[in-house]
């Protein structure tokens, strides 16, 4: 079947206009502190908003597209991430607040895909409504523009299923029943519920309503860009980071679940496995590190905690805020966190990397695979909240941990042969990939991307926007396969 290229157009363009009314709200948040960076803002969501309306009118929005297959889908998806990255680095770049449109592209699609790895190195000197863009960006990101357009735009018409299943893919469990428009506008009310409880808690501690704005956003969509160049530390404040630690973990919980929550189901909520093995991760890591720092580096106890409990969560919930560098804290400290960037939140979540049901139930088969090898005839299902899984899904499963690893031993091989150090390389791809930010060594929290050459940034990008879509959903669009007929 030959692709439907109106379709594709509609939401790409659909979704680039919806980027533009964001960008307008940043370049109003900018007049209003009296920057000059306002006019910047408003050309770049000019620019964006002429391009998006001729993409979406050419495609005759007056007629719905009835049918389109898994190939539209794929498209509409992947283009419309690479594009919304494409002019959202126009602030960036138009604004002269980095020296190129490679860093501007890097800013943002960081911004896009929730990574939060950043180039900047004078933050605290950053206009407002540039900060502001920057966070809203993550917001956007956080739950998948895809899905804000399901939600909001339903004028795209054509099967919503399809980008929902494309921007959303991989191993999910406890879907909603009512279909995907109504799914998308649960979820974003749960987002926006969540949002401003955050905001809210975060205004009355130490931070202003514009740094509890931005840091609210931004923690909900488990992102990580701060006002700050020293991030939460900053404020060194106890209350603003417990209710920091808080909303990440709630930003890394699968949406599903916390909607059965609200409902009331919370014998639903508390049974879900995935959810016990993410809080026991985070509850196991925290422990090891805080007495390791106790007792290795001589922190006092409740320094000890209070430190490694915000940055265990941090990293597992691939939020990238920090109030300390852990890669000081020494080589054994490093390898947990590299461990924590990869293993990462709960499916259905804000958060990237390889996710924590996938990690659940390759534990689980490689357990069945020994009780196998001593009864071979016996039928030893593996389970997940006491459903029995297909050898299809666990199948797919181990098909993308292959290649997730795969692409991060590909990864630090590039980045090294581009000139980032062997430690540096390892740190950057794990990150990118699950959309974490911090790395390792000089890309550690409290340094910067800045450095690294053109090549390394632009790559790194692609990789961030390849995890966000968790890997298959771009890569397939390579295959001779899929643009035959």
């Amino acid at each position: 079947m030959n692709i439907n290229w109106k379709f594709v157009m509609r939401v790409v363009g659909c979704i680039i206009v919806l980027e533009s009314l964001f960008m307008f709200l940043s370049a109003a948040v900018s007049a209003y502190f009296r920057e000059q960076a306002a006019s910047s803002i408003l050309w770049s969501a000019s620019i964006a908003l002429a391009c998006g309306l001729t993409a979406f009118l050419l495609t005759d929005f007056r007629k719905k597209v009835r049918i389109i297959g898994k190939k539209e889908g794929y498209l509409s998806v992947t283009l419309s991430w690479i594009l919304f990255a494409f002019f959202g680095a126009f602030p960036f770049y138009i604004g002269r607040i980095v020296p190129s449109f490679t860093d501007a592209f890097f800013e943002s699609a960081s911004g896009i895909t929730t990574t939060g790895a950043t180039i900047m190195t004078h933050i605290d000197s950053v206009p407002h409504g540039i900060l502001f863009w920057r966070s809203v960006s993550q917001w956007l990101g956080g739950m998948g523009i895809i899905v804000f357009s399901l939600a909001l735009l339903p004028l795209l018409g054509g099967e919503a299923a399809q980008l929902f299943d494309a921007e959303s893919s991989g191993l999910t469990h406890d879907k909603f029943q009512p279909r995907v428009s109504q799914m998308a506008k649960r979820l974003w009310g749960i987002y926006l519920l969540i949002t401003f409880l955050v905001i809210f808690f975060l205004w009355l501690g130490p931070m202003g309503l514009f740094d509890a704005v931005c840091h609210g956003i931004t923690t909900v969509s488990t992102g990580g860009f701060s006002t700050k160049q020293s991030s939460i530390l900053y404020w060194n404040s106890l209350y603003s980071e417990m209710v920091i630690i808080l909303f990440m973990i709630v930003g890394a919980i699968n949406f599903p679940l916390l909607y059965f929550l609200l409902k009331g189901k919370f014998k639903k909520f508390f049974g879900d496995e995935e959810l016990r093995w993410f809080l026991s991760i985070i509850a196991v890591t925290t422990l090891i590190v805080c007495i390791g720092l106790t007792f290795d580096k001589g922190y006092d106890f409740l320094s000890s905690l209070r430190h490694s409990c915000f940055q265990v969560v941090s990293t597992i919930t691939t939020t990238g805020f920090s109030t300390w560098d852990f890669s000081t804290w020494g080589p054994f400290y490093q390898i947990i966190f590299l461990l924590l960037m990869i293993v990462c939140g709960c499916a259905g979540s804000t958060s990237g990397g390889l996710k924590i049901v996938r990690a659940v139930v390759l534990v689980k088969n490689t357990v069945s695979e020994f009780e196998r090898l001593i009864h071979p005839r016996a039928i030893i299902p593996v389970r997940l909240n006491g459903a029995a899984l297909s050898f299809g899904v666990v199948q797919r499963l181990l098909a993308f941990a292959f290649l997730y690893a795969c692409i991060i031993l590909v990864s630090w091989g590039i980045l090294t042969l581009s000139g980032v150090p062997l430690i540096e390389a390892l740190g950057a791809a794990t990150s990118a990939i699950g959309n974490v930010g911090p790395g390792l060594g000089k890309l550690s929290p409290y340094g910067s991307f800045e450095g690294i050459s053109i090549f390394a940034k632009w790559y790194l990008s692609f990789l961030m926007i390849i995890g966000r879509l968790e890997i298959f959903t771009v890569l397939i669009l390579f295959s001779p396969e899929f643009w035959k007929k």
